[in-house]
């Protein structure tokens, strides 16, 4: 039992070729001057050939091993006519196909002594007992096959190690991202909590006008990351998700007016990493604010249209639409004095991106940036 798990932590069943164990299957044919050579490990009920020369059988059953004796001796085991030996006369591999007559194993073994399999030159006619001085160097290039099955067990434990500790480390960065979007997230709503009691303690509108717009962008940053530190990757976020419910939000935030508003969001599925998602919902917060402000005079009915696209280029589009009023015919977004507009145009900046505006029928705010910026 003890051997064939250290046969199976090897992880070397049924891999791929390896051209220095099939050097030494090559050079021990040579050295025999025959026409088969195989490293055989033997496994739970097959015997299967990690290197081989001079034929193309993979494998053959555990009952029919000749390594499966070999492995166990300590010298190498030499059949010099496979039809007189007891042990093999009736064996498939001697009375099939294959027609063996000639043997020589010597055993593989790990550095703890396990035998694993043989390496084996095999011949089709009966042969004379091989010179001592050969066996020896077949027993020499089994102890080399054996050292480097022990150095690839060596390196699959380092890797696996290594697999851990990284796993391990990534799993500790990952709480601790969490740790921080969390604290982020709570230190903004406290943030929040705190410009909402100086609102209350106000009486000039337009005091407290400023003071809820600064709380919504405050709100809005602390959203993304509230999706941050809940979400399953620490550095990205679902966009659409986050654009749908900050729409909802301010939305809701203008349901006190007379007016009836609505939100209406297309998106696809959009992931943006935290230092493009940032700006991005600030800027499609200022965009929609805005809409709901200016677009619709008190007492009318609207709806804002929000869409979400990305370009096969890379290029992320978001665009904000009205059927309001429409803008001033000399309107220049860059030069508003108001402070919504000009952070637009900062982040837009920040993005890589830039901001157009089309008129018509629809008044729709345009933000088009790189997505690798």
């Amino acid at each position: 039992m003890e051997r064939l798990e250290a046969l199976s932590a090897l992880e070397i069943l049924d891999t791929e070729t390896e051209p220095g164990l099939d050097r030494i299957v090559s050079l021990a044919a040579r050295l025999f001057d025959a026409p088969m050579a195989f490293i055989c490990l033997v496994d739970t009920d097959r015997e299967w050939f990690k290197a081989k020369y001079g034929s193309n059988v993979t494998q053959t059953p555990r009952a029919n091993s000749f390594a499966a004796h070999s492995m166990l001796e300590m010298e190498p085991m030499v059949v010099c006519d496979a039809t007189r030996d007891a042990r093999f006369q009736n064996n498939p591999l001697v009375s099939g196909e294959m027609s063996i007559r000639f043997y020589v194993g010597a055993p593989i073994r790990t550095h703890e002594r396990l035998p694993l399999g043989s390496l084996c030159v095999m011949d089709t006619v009966a042969r004379q007992p091989p010179a001592q001085d050969l066996l020896g160097h077949l027993s020499d290039l089994a102890f080399l096959v054996g050292d480097q099955l022990d150095f690839r067990a060596a390196a699959a434990m380092k890797r696996d190690r290594t697999e851990q500790e990284l796993r391990r480390s990534l799993l500790e960065k990952d709480t601790l991202l969490q740790e921080v979007h969390h604290r982020v997230k709570n230190n903004l709503q406290i943030v929040s909590s705190l410009l909402m009691l100086q609102v209350d303690s106000l009486a000039d509108r337009s005091a407290v006008t400023a003071l809820k717009e600064c709380r919504q962008r405050v709100l809005s940053m602390a959203m993304i990351h509230e999706r941050l530190y809940s979400g399953k990757q620490m550095a990205e976020i679902e966009f659409d998700e986050y654009a749908r419910a900050l729409v909802q939000e301010l939305v809701h935030s203008y349901a006190g007016r007379k007016s009836k508003m609505t939100g209406r969001i297309s998106a696809p599925r959009i992931r943006l990493n935290i230092g493009q998602a940032i700006p991005c919902g600030l800027i499609l917060n200022e965009l929609v604010t805005n809409a709901l402000k200016y677009a619709y005079p008190e007492g009318r009915d609207g709806e804002v249209m929000v869409e979400l696209h990305e370009s096969p280029e890379g290029r992320i589009r978001v665009s904000v639409s009205d059927r309001g009023q429409g803008l001033p015919p000399d309107f220049d977004f860059r030069n508003s004095k108001t402070l919504g507009l000009r952070i637009v145009d900062v982040l837009a900046k920040q993005l890589g991106g830039a901001v157009t505006i089309n008129g018509g029928e629809r008044t729709t705010f345009v933000l088009d940036f790189p997505r690798d910026a």
